[in-house]
């Protein structure tokens, strides 16, 4: 298992993605403030980790 830590206030959009040709393959697509693109393939649970890293990013 891989550990990425990436402070929130560094982070501006997070997109999740679907794979066109072959729809199994889920990804989310994570922005920094400097717009450096990360992307994550491979979650057990996609929809759940999608909606985790979505709610970190709303204001509070």
């Amino acid at each position: 298992m891989l550990a990425v830590v990436i402070p929130l206030h560094q982070l501006s959009a997070v997109n999740p993605s679907t794979s066109k040709t072959n729809p199994s393959e889920k990804y989310i697509q994570i922005i920094s403030v400097d717009n450096h693109e990360f992307w994550f393939l491979g979650f057990v649970h996609y929809d759940t980790a999608v909606k985790s890293i979505q709610g970190a990013l709303q204001p509070q």
